[in-house]
């Protein structure tokens, strides 16, 4: 079933402008009506390239309101304007291409960055809500009452995250498919097995309050196991870092004290071999040593 997106509002219509309205309104009302086609245009350039769907998850996951035609929309609007900035201020086509590139790259990084975070907050705020659910429900409470408690409780990502299943439930969507979903835009194992819980418990029955209470403690036992690990493991990540910037460090300095020599190194064939055979080394090593210190519990 296709996701709800009950948080999506329609372009709203432009009433004519009143009667002796100022001419600083009706420039806002024109820029306003012209960002709504380019939006519109966007929007059906993203359709016909079949990216829409995929634009819109990914701005769901990072939790911004925004639609997939406005974020194309400015996306495409800092491309532009990146590209006349690097032609007006460097007058070179390679700076215009760089300039491009790097306001096409920029934001589909930060996209991601802030996914990555959203979903560390939401992990960190699990074990309490698992805690407040299953509290909720030994009060008597039903599922989704319960939910509504935790919502009033927590702070985002967990609150707009569980709003929105509400909301979702409300307009007809089963309660495992306002789940399902929460739980594709968060990318959580711990939560696909809270869902996995609940569809089971509305499914053969049981004690969903324990359930939920057992998988909050587990959470929080194996979040303890993971620090200690990364604590034990602190000196090999080290290690790992120093043996990656030494050999870089030491050719910046040399290159900067004495450029000729290593100017065999870049220079000829020999050096070029030498050179590629060290980077693909490193590169082993640090798998290897990634390996080593990192231990799934």
């Amino acid at each position: 079933m296709e996701q709800l997106r009950f948080y999506q509002r329609d372009i709203a219509k432009e009433e004519p402008p009143e009667e002796g309205e100022q001419p600083v309104g009706r420039i806002g009302r024109f820029i306003r009506r012209v960002r709504s086609l380019a939006e519109m245009m966007t929007a059906s350039i993203a359709e016909r390239l079949g990216v829409q769907e995929a634009i819109q998850t990914a701005l769901d996951k990072a939790g911004l309101p925004l639609r997939s035609s406005e974020f194309l929309f400015f996306h495409l609007l800092a491309v532009l304007g990146a590209a006349v900035a690097g032609l007006i201020l460097l007058q070179h086509p390679l700076a215009v291409a760089l300039s491009a590139a790097a306001a096409t790259i920029a934001p589909l990084l930060i996209l991601k960055r802030l996914t990555g975070k959203r979903e560390r907050m939401f992990y960190a705020q699990l074990p309490d809500t698992l805690s407040h659910l299953s509290g909720a429900l030994k009060a008597g409470y039903s599922f989704l009452q319960a939910v509504d408690m935790v919502v009033e409780e927590t702070l985002p990502p967990m609150s707009t995250e569980l709003s929105r299943v509400i909301t979702e439930t409300r307009l007809g969507l089963p309660v495992e498919t306002a789940l399902d979903n929460m739980a594709a835009r968060m990318n959580c194992m711990d939560f696909n097995w809270t869902v996995m819980a609940v569809k089971i418990q509305r499914e053969v029955g049981g004690n969903l309050a324990e359930i939920l209470e057992v998988l909050g403690g587990t959470i929080r036992e194996r979040d303890r196991v993971q620090r200690q690990i990364k604590v034990l493991t602190a000196e090999g990540r080290l290690s790992a870092a120093i043996l990656f910037l030494l050999p870089v460090v030491v050719a910046v300095l040399l290159f900067l004290i004495n450029p000729g020599y290593l100017s065999e190194l870049y220079t000829r064939i020999a050096g070029i071999a030498l050179l590629t055979l060290a980077a693909g080394l490193m590169v082993a090593g640090g798998v290897w040593l990634r390996k080593v210190v990192r231990i799934e519990v």
